[in-house]
């Protein structure tokens, strides 16, 4: 371990000690201000749900929590329907405990939008939690299953009244968050840039799954005060050494506030994890300043319950065929899994009889089919295949009741249950598998290194982007040293290196690489295929290699750091780093980027957009065409099909 890393990890485990000072104590507590602007709808994707919500069965019912901030009140929910073909119509019933709140009729037109009032519904600790449950008519005989479900797409939630201005350091960041800009001087020293780092990837671990933005801009350091007023829902944090130690609320443009986070080098770390501790609710003042706080990762165990994985115990009831889902996240596991086993205990009814079993798939592959018996009860364990294995890995558990004649609503109810003791048996992948984007961020767990070239506010903003993706790809926080490039070449611990111009990378077994007029694309295997190319090219990438038994992600350019940026910018819109796969993304200048997996000998557009194949389109990927035509490989275009990951 590198001594500095040690000393880090030492004041992390040391004890916790936070002194809230005064109001006033601090520089220029807030002044009164105007509320803000209410916010415009929020997709469900922002509150840490799936923006399609699903409803299993003539009776459906799916459980949700909508995170509300301070003087908000939730108005509607709205999305589009989708009703299976044998379906007439129905209603959407609101309930908040055994409290009906609404109930709305579903319209049975093909995409029909639909409307859900949620006036009335309580709120506690800044959250509404709410069941809908659906009824459906019917027309004849049916059948309904996970692929016959109603659904309510592109979902969006409405609020009424104006955000409040927060007025203490507890009430600065909002139970959710749209925007995050991190504000840092223009000749941004060493503390301040490992600080934005920081702050960004406890951000996004603080929101979870919900699709927070955040991004890092220079200001100079005679004035860091930001040029505008945040929008609905968005905050700026001033990070500045220069300023008093702790966190600082000040008056903004436009009647807004925002936050300083200063102290000298040696402490703006510890100040910046106050903020998303569970110790910012205490600083209920203006401004505060923290002491070292506990930070110290968990070690990966062989075998874990499901429920330290996020699964809890579950239950259905349905007049078909009841089936419970869970996922398996490496993330939570710790680190890259491989021979994983799960054990899966719960009961059934009725018990036995008419061809009953339980059948264990991921997606449509089967892995296991268990047979039922009088006892009503299952303890079995299931081995999940590697080349399922995903980052996150969907199971799901479904009794198949063979023999049975119903009609809708008329068939025998049948439940379902699995416990959530059911144990989760590990070993560590090494190599990880899959490999590529597929491994991070469970790869580099529980430390990362993080490092830069140039370490200006542009290296800044770079690692700002890369930790808050690879964070939202994860369930628990990610730790993140920011370390000089030498020791970060060094050292054993993974690593995540930025050369925006391609200038002082060391020699990495890179997927992709290039002289310049030469590319080089490399093979999982090591072997490598070369084409020059005239006129030379240049692109922006984003790879994760292998290197000595560690996961190292790369961000580089050829010779361009505007490339890199382009990429980088692409990559933090729309929650693209959920669905990016295979061992590099490319950016050519101009062009739509490009995946890269050398495993399989593939390259794919990188956009669900138009992706025309003309003589533009053919500059976009004649690198990795002309690399793999020379190792007398076929490369398939085909358009990428955005996927939705759930989390556990």
């Amino acid at each position: 371990m590198p001594p500095g890393q040690g000393i880090r990890r030492a004041v992390r485990t040391a004890l916790v000690c936070v002194l809230v000072a005064a109001a006033g104590a601090g520089p220029a507590a807030v002044v009164a201000a105007a509320p803000g602007d209410p916010p415009p709808p929020l997709g469900l994707e922002e509150i840490g749900s799936s923006p399609t919500v699903t409803f299993l069965g003539q009776q459906g019912q799916v459980s949700l929590s909508i995170p509300v901030p301070q003087n908000l009140t939730p108005a509607e929910l709205r999305g589009t329907a989708n009703l299976p073909a044998f379906v007439t119509g129905g209603q959407v019933d609101v309930m908040q405990g055994d409290r009906l709140v609404s109930r709305t009729e579903i319209d049975p037109r093909p995409s029909a939008p639909i409307v859900i009032p949620l006036d009335g519904l309580r709120v506690t600790d800044n959250a509404a939690d709410l069941t809908l449950r659906t009824y459906l008519t019917v027309d004849g005989i049916c059948r309904f299953t996970p692929d016959t479900a109603f659904r309510i797409t592109d979902s969006t939630v409405t609020f009424t009244g104006r955000e409040s201005i927060p007025r203490t350091v507890s009430e600065f960041l909002p139970p959710v968050l749209r925007n995050l800009t991190i504000i840092v001087p223009d000749d941004v020293n060493g503390a301040e840039g490992a600080a934005a780092v920081d702050l960004a990837a406890a951000v996004t671990a603080h929101y979870g799954t919900a699709t927070t933005g955040i991004d890092a801009v220079g200001r100079p350091r005679s004035d860091l005060r930001p040029a505008t007023a945040p929008g609905p829902l968005q905050r700026q944090i001033v990070i500045d050494s220069d300023a008093d130690t702790g966190l600082t609320l000040r008056s903004g443009p436009g009647g807004s506030t925002y936050l300083v986070i200063g102290g000298p080098e040696d402490q703006l770390e510890v100040q910046t994890q106050l903020l998303t501790s569970d110790l910012a609710s205490i600083a209920m003042s203006s401004s505060a300043v923290a002491g070292p706080l506990y930070d110290a990762p968990q070690v990966a165990m062989d075998v874990q319950r499901l429920s330290d994985l996020g699964v809890a115990d579950q239950q259905v009831i349905s007049s078909s065929w009841p089936s419970i889902a869970f996922g398996i996240d490496q993330t939570r596991l710790g680190r890259a899994s491989r021979d994983v086993r799960v054990q899966l205990i719960g009961s059934y009814a009725p018990a036995g009889g008419d061809g009953t079993v339980l059948s264990v798939r991921v997606g449509n592959r089967v892995l296991a089919t268990l047979p039922t018996d009088s006892s009503g009860t299952f303890n079995a364990w299931v081995d999940i295949p590697g080349d399922v294995m995903k980052r996150y890995t969907e199971v799901t558990v479904t009794l198949e009741r063979g023999g049975v004649q119903e009609g809708c609503g008329t068939g025998t109810r049948s439940s379902l249950s699995l416990s959530a003791a059911g144990e989760v048996s590990t070993a560590l992948a090494d190599p990880p598998s899959p490999a590529g984007f597929d491994s991070v961020p469970q790869s580099m767990m529980p430390w990362v290194q993080l490092a830069w070239t140039h370490g200006d506010v542009d290296d800044v903003a770079r690692g700002v982007a890369l930790v808050a993706g690879l964070a939202h790809l994860s369930s628990v926080p990610l730790g993140i040293d920011v370390v000089p490039m030498s020791e970060a070449v060094s050292s054993e611990l993974p690593a995540i290196l930025i050369a925006a111009d391609g200038e002082g990378l060391p020699d990495l077994p890179l997927p992709v690489s290039s002289d310049g007029s030469t590319v080089t694309v490399r093979s999982a295997s090591g072997s490598t295929s070369r084409v020059t190319l005239t006129p030379q090219i240049r692109y922006g990438a984003v790879q994760v290699a292998q290197q000595g038994g560690r996961t190292v992600l790369v961000a580089n350019s050829t010779a361009d750091a505007a490339d890199l940026d382009r990429l980088l910018t692409w990559l933090s819109a729309e929650d693209r780093w959920q669905g990016v796969n295979g061992d590099a993304v490319i950016q050519v200048s101009g062009r739509q980027p490009v995946y890269v997996d050398s495993a399989s000998a593939v390259s794919v557009p990188a956009d669900d957009s138009s992706f025309g194949i003309g003589a533009a389109t053919a500059v976009v990927v004649g690198v990795i065409v002309g690399a793999m035509i020379v190792a007398a490989v076929v490369i398939l275009l085909v358009r990428l099909r955005r996927r939705t990951t759930p989390r556990g």
